[in-house]
């Protein structure tokens, strides 16, 4: 709940479902992971209160297991994953698996691992830095680094000959807090634990729109797929067009060899 008193009025945010929903497949099952504001069944003394006596709560991160995609109406239980905190907002985590195991990518700088189980249960597991990232986190604090969609696993060294090994590939996106604009990148990471960040793209060609009238333009990138050769980069243009960037693993593979994010 927000209070605004130059006109005296009470905004209350009611929650209706989950957002941002990143599936991954783990030993034949379908798992969601998305965000959302804490479900109180009705029960208001289980949100915490604002300076002005309101009540209030933050994001957090949820996982679905079992999920039946052909069932939608089905419900599902959603289970809080526990590592992070309850009391800042916890979203933009990179779901991925590993030898029929759930991971998730915490954060991208540093590039935080965290293991989960299917109760939610969760603990930070490996911490690697990538020099690059490092760089414009001490050269630029108004940009925030964070994650996006699910990270899928490649083994086509043919089509990634800038990286001709098993790797994950994933998504990240730097918001400048100055502009109000994001700039999403596709990245590489280790097949195997420490799961290291190896390389970083340049930015993705993503079409941009304003949410309102003289608005910003941004784009929000929200999925990823790899089918063949075919990689698929699903988002949202102003919070309002479902768009999605369709290219080859080649094509990819050019925006990492002419990247100036690159390991010294």
């Amino acid at each position: 709940e927000t209070w605004i008193s130059s006109n005296n009025t009470l905004i209350r945010h009611i929650v209706t479902g989950p957002e941002d929903p990143k599936m991954v497949e783990q030993a034949g099952s379908i798992v969601v992971a998305f965000d959302s504001k804490p479900p109180h069944g009705g029960d208001t003394s289980t949100c915490r209160k604002n300076q002005q006596g309101f009540h209030d709560s933050v994001t957090q991160m949820y996982m679905s297991t079992g999920v039946l995609v052909a069932q939608p109406s089905n419900p599902m239980v959603g289970y809080r994953l526990s590592y992070g905190h309850s009391d800042v907002a916890e979203k933009n985590w990179i779901p991925f698996t590993y030898q029929n195991s759930l991971y998730f990518v915490y954060a991208p700088m540093p590039h935080v691992i965290v293991g989960a189980q299917m109760d939610g249960a969760s603990e930070k597991l490996y911490s690697t830095t990538f020099r690059p990232l490092q760089r414009i986190a001490q050269e630029s604090p108004h940009i925030s680094i964070r994650g996006s969609a699910q990270a899928v696993f490649v083994n086509n060294t043919e089509a990634t000959p800038s990286l001709a090994r098993p790797h994950y590939l994933a998504l990240l996106h730097l918001f400048d807090s100055s502009t109000g604009r994001y700039a999403h990148h596709a990245y590489r990471f280790g097949a195997e634990p420490p799961f290291m960040m190896l390389q970083m793209s340049t930015q993705l060609p993503l079409s941009e729109a304003a949410a309102v009238p003289n608005g910003v333009k941004f784009a929000f990138a929200s999925g990823l797929a790899v089918a063949g050769n075919t990689v698929v980069i699903t988002y949202g243009a102003g919070d309002r067009d479902a768009r999605a960037l369709v290219m080859t693993l080649e094509k990819l593979d050019e925006m990492f060899k002419c990247s100036s994010y690159a390991e010294e």
